[in-house]
């Protein structure tokens, strides 16, 4: 699943994994993406920071409490690293990205 209100940057996201074979669900905020992670299991979760109503941060504190800390979390956002709390995340896009950042990082966390 890849959670990013900005809908170019979450429609590239999701073209890049399914070129690469991944199956992607797709969600604008973070409501949506609570909602589809009821419908369906996921075994990663991409998310932005930066989101109205549920930030990033909010919403994998939920998603952790919720999954058991089951599913790998990356973060995809323009904020940099050394800014970013990464208490409890596995993993780290830095935006701008490109499809080859996103496929290794994928592949890094999914090991």
């Amino acid at each position: 699943m890849v959670v990013d209100d900005d809908f170019e940057d979450l429609t590239s996201i999701k073209n890049i994994l399914e070129k690469a074979g991944y199956n992607v669900v797709g969600a604008t905020n973070g409501a949506q993406g609570l909602d589809a992670l009821r419908e369906d299991g996921f075994s990663m979760v991409l998310l932005d920071i930066k989101m109205p109503t549920l930030s990033g941060y909010d919403l994998l504190r939920i998603l952790r409490e919720r999954l058991n800390h089951k599913v790998p979390m990356v973060y995809v956002t323009i904020v940099p690293r050394k800014d970013v709390d990464m208490t409890d995340i596995d993993g780290f896009i830095q935006k701008p990205f490109n499809p080859t950042s996103v496929l290794k990082e994928v592949k890094r966390v999914m090991k």
